[in-house]
């Protein structure tokens, strides 16, 4: 029972956690198509487009990372309980 109350624990700070990255990553794809829309991007190195498009591949990236930690934690946690069904 305790391995299943670990799991959710993870689970659910995992999941709060890629919500609120999404969040993010929502509002920073609205704040590019804002800067393509008018041609707002700057020449420095922090607001050109390809900045941008540097910082939603990272976030897109982080998430994909976080989901394959949660799905990852939840095949091992599957793993754990079949073998100790075995034993």
């Amino acid at each position: 029972m305790e391995k299943i109350r670990g799991l959710i624990t993870l689970l659910e700070s995992g999941v709060e956690d890629y919500d609120t990255q999404m969040k993010v990553l929502q509002t920073e794809r609205l704040k590019y198509i804002r800067l393509a829309m008018t041609d707002g991007f700057g020449t420095e190195e922090g607001d050109s487009k390809q900045s941008w498009l540097l910082h939603l591949k990272q976030l897109e990236d982080s998430l994909t990372l976080r989901r394959n930690t949660i799905r990852q934690a939840i095949v091992e946690t599957a793993e754990d309980f079949q073998k100790e069904e075995k034993a």
